[in-house]
């Protein structure tokens, strides 16, 4: 769903009896589409804080840095680079997966 077809459907659908629960349920097919959740482990993921917070260094020196990493190994053959970046950009986005 794209956002104008979210803004369509609001204006077609909206009235005082549409309801909460389908304005939360529009908003969370747009957060799947365009802000889908990032899992790793809780290892990996904290490897990855590690560096975004503590050391502050940018993406690409990340990935230079982490080159011969078993963390940076997992994230390449688990995730899409596309992927990876959001979750530089958007830390919020990654959860931990059991």
């Amino acid at each position: 769903m794209t956002f104008e077809e979210a803004l369509k459907l609001v204006e077609e659908k909206a009235s005082v009896y549409w309801g909460t629960y389908r304005v939360e349920n529009l908003v969370n097919d747009l957060q799947e589409t365009y802000a889908p959740k990032i899992k790793m482990p809780q290892k990996i993921m904290l490897v990855f804080m590690e560096m975004k917070f503590n050391y502050q260094v940018d993406f690409e020196f990340f990935w230079k840095l982490m080159g011969d990493c078993v963390a940076t190994d997992y994230l390449r053959e688990n995730y899409k680079e596309e992927e990876i970046m959001t979750a530089w950009l958007h830390p919020e986005l990654v959860e931990v997966k059991e």
